[in-house]
């Protein structure tokens, strides 16, 4: 009888451990509600078809900015992996514009900083890059998450390991 509330007991603990880092980032409802269909490329190519839908991304950040409607950040979008994590390649859909009314500290919201959100479409602005004339989609933000800096992962972590000393 102990012995069986023991083995429950570790099952349970297992369980707990393992399940307790596979959740989203963002919440379920905010995820639910946008349309993670539609590609950056469609909303630069006819913006007007989806003002107001609320879109899913992620990517690095690029700059980030304070005016008198509020705060703006520049993204690189990445495409998504694991947890919603933008993955650093070489593949990106081009840069958005991120909105908010909060403010926003480049401190914070550093350059090269990976961040995944939902933002419901407003239009597009044509700022430069560089010397080329570039028609950013903007986005006000609905939800975000900025992801750690420094830490670069793949996949889920996962270790094992036996003894004191051990571990694969």
């Amino acid at each position: 009888m102990v012995i069986e509330l023991k083995v429950k007991l570790t099952f349970l603990c297992l369980a707990i451990l393992v399940f307790s880092g596979c959740g989203s980032v963002l919440s379920q409802t905010v995820i639910d509600e946008s349309d993670q269909s539609i590609m950056l490329s469609e909303l630069q190519r006819n913006p007007d078809r989806y003002i107001g839908k609320s879109v899913l991304f992620g990517g690095t950040i690029v700059r980030v900015g304070n005016d008198a409607s509020g705060s703006w950040a520049e993204i690189l979008q990445r495409p998504l992996g694991y947890r919603l994590e933008p993955e650093l390649n070489d593949q990106t859909g081009g840069r958005l514009l991120l909105r908010s009314n909060e403010l926003w500290d480049d401190q914070i919201f550093s350059k090269g900083r990976k961040i995944t959100l939902v933002g419901k479409m407003e239009g597009t602005q044509t700022r430069s890059v560089d010397e080329i004339s570039y028609d950013y989609p903007i986005l006000h933000v609905r939800e975000y998450h900025l992801w750690p800096e420094g830490k670069y992962r793949t996949g889920p972590d996962v270790h094992f390991s036996f003894g004191l000393f051990g571990s694969f």
